[in-house]
């Protein structure tokens, strides 16, 4: 099992702006990428095979890139959840710790 360490907000807000721009860059690629031309019904049976196949390899080569993206996407929420998740307990233990010691204070 790993161990969560807890990162700064500093580093994390930092690193904001560099991932919104990469973002951005991502999907200005994406949406302006060439769209293949269409083949014409009355083209040879070979191009038109030809056509389907690069665009196939292009469809199954988007998809592997989506799949790593969504992987990396479940290990950062992972991290995440497991880091709040300590934040969690321990916000409740120094709850408990401070009602304690509220306790004692009052009737000492």
């Amino acid at each position: 099992m790993a161990v969560a360490v807890a990162i700064p907000w500093t580093v994390i807000l930092k690193a904001l702006p560099t991932l919104v721009v990469t973002a951005r860059e991502l999907w200005n690629h994406w949406s302006s990428r060439p769209k293949a031309a269409p083949v014409g019904p009355n083209a040879d049976v070979r191009t038109q095979l030809a056509s389907v196949a690069e665009r196939l390899a292009a469809l199954e080569s988007a998809e592997t890139g989506q799949a790593k993206l969504v992987s990396q996407m479940a290990e950062q929420l992972q991290g995440i959840a497991r880091r709040a998740s300590v934040a969690y307990w321990l916000g409740l233990s120094g709850l408990l710790l401070s009602c304690v010691a509220l306790l004692l204070a009052v009737f000492r």
